[in-house]
């Protein structure tokens, strides 16, 4: 069988899910990892014009951006089925990726975790001005994916779906840090899932490492 190639970065919760959805579907993965400034460089500008991570390639077909890299390794690869056979499955699926893309990614990396890790203060300390600016979107959004979580194990089916490879990530980056703790307290359907998503093997074997 054709290679499959991954290039991303070790903690980008984009390539987190790309390389979880290969788990999940048993295929054995050359990845490349890369860090800043690398992915400006002609090379990787090469495989994603817009310096963006992942990139994949099956042998010669190459491909970027992370839910055109899931689908395809969905519907390529043998192993379980990762999106909805049913329509309306299939369709909260496809919202809830992108609710997560559209709202909770920016709220939770840009505006959550970053301000503990790449603060913006003079001293280095947490940015609190942007932590308290954040966190009453990121509690709303979070709210509502607790509410979608009230009568269902995984978001849009009784197993997961690519919807929860893509939520698995920042949920558990956001739980890392005092108030995302507190928020998984706050929302219990979360904590729940979120003691789940730790026993996903595919999910916890291509985490990032530190």
């Amino acid at each position: 069988m054709a290679q499959v190639t991954l290039h991303g970065f070790p903690p980008s919760s984009y390539t987190w899910t790309a390389r979880a959805i290969c788990a999940a579907k048993g295929i054995d993965v050359d990845f490349q990892a890369i860090m800043p400034p690398a992915h400006k460089a002609p090379e990787h500008l090469a495989r994603h014009p817009f310096g963006k991570v992942p990139a994949f390639s099956h042998g010669d077909f190459t491909l970027y951006e992370t839910l055109a890299i899931a689908r395809y390794v969905d519907e390529v690869f043998d192993g379980p089925a990762l999106q909805p056979a049913d329509p309306k499955a299939r369709a909260r699926m496809e919202q809830w990726i992108s609710v997560i893309d559209s709202y909770l990614y920016n709220q939770a990396v840009p505006g959550y975790i970053f301000a503990y890790i790449f603060p913006r203060t003079p001293d280095g300390a947490p940015d609190t001005a942007r932590i308290e600016k954040t966190l009453p979107d990121l509690r709303h959004t979070l709210a509502v994916l607790n509410d979608a979580l009230a009568d269902s194990a995984w978001l849009a089916s009784d197993a997961p779906t690519l919807a929860d490879y893509f939520f698995a990530p920042l949920l558990l980056g956001v739980s890392r840090f005092p108030e995302g703790k507190a928020l998984l307290e706050e929302l219990p359907n979360l904590g729940r899932y979120a003691g789940q998503i730790i026993k996903n093997d595919a999910i916890m074997s291509t985490a990032p490492q530190g």
